[in-house]
């Protein structure tokens, strides 16, 4: 990988926007802020959080090779796995789990929680991906989160763990710098581990079967069959996804 340059910011748009724009001008970039004031998730989705609490940062790439598709995949795997292998380091004696595609997950009292996000965004210049911007938010310090937020969230605090963002960030940023160096191939293998498919059922958005995760593919799509009527499905958005708890 390139070498990292660092921009720690009071308070930004969205780091992946900023990101981006950096990219003119270098070929690898992490930016930080405190704060955002647009936020965003998949999908378009507002990404809330409180102001100094949280992880806010995102890692801009520009790609100097043509990239086949399970690289462009892993993209998303490097940033959840970047985030999912910190915290298992560095809050022993809990559980934590990806959600399919790339959200980190901890086992509260009451069941999964979401603690961390990642977006992934890529830019094409016709067919040639020529950047990648990762988005990493992770809940740290937050307690309170608003009613809007379909998914269950929780923060290390809430839990009763006390660890320094600027702590957890450094691991996250070294772990980030050193998976984008590792073949697509390990990533992926790593990747559908952490995903711990084998202990999940799920819903979909548009169907109340259960449906059991059968095989992620390569290229980052996830195979999955419905239990009553034994139809298998492609999904590549974990937004349609609904874990059974």
């Amino acid at each position: 990988m390139q070498t990292l340059v660092e921009f720690h910011l009071p308070r930004v748009t969205s780091t992946n926007d900023y990101a981006r724009e950096l990219l003119t001008a270098h070929d690898a970039v992490l930016v930080t802020a405190q704060h955002q004031t647009a936020g965003r998730g998949r999908n378009g989705k507002t990404w809330v959080g409180d102001h100094g609490a949280n992880i806010y940062a995102s890692f801009g790439i520009k790609h100097n090779h043509l990239l086949i598709a399970e690289e462009l995949a892993s993209f998303m795997a490097r940033g959840a796995l970047s985030v999912y292998d910190t915290l298992l380091a560095s809050v022993p004696g809990r559980s934590f789990r990806l959600k399919y595609p790339n959200d980190v997950l901890v086992l509260a009292d009451d069941g999964w929680s979401k603690i961390s996000g990642i977006l992934v965004e890529h830019e094409f210049h016709g067919s040639t991906c020529v950047s990648t911007v990762v988005g990493i938010g992770v809940n740290v310090e937050q307690d309170v989160f608003p009613d809007t937020i379909a998914q269950r969230c929780t923060s290390l605090h809430r839990l009763g763990i006390s660890v320094s963002i600027e702590y957890l960030l450094a691991q996250i940023r070294d772990r980030f710098v050193q998976y984008v160096s590792t073949p697509w191939q390990e990533i992926h293998d790593r990747w559908v581990e952490a995903l711990q498919l084998d202990s999940v059922r799920m819903t979909l958005m548009d169907e109340d079967a259960p449906h059991t995760p059968l095989r992620v593919l390569t290229d980052g799509r996830l195979i999955i069959r419905n239990d009553h009527t034994q139809q298998e499905r492609i999904i590549t958005d974990g937004d349609t996804l609904r874990y059974q708890h």
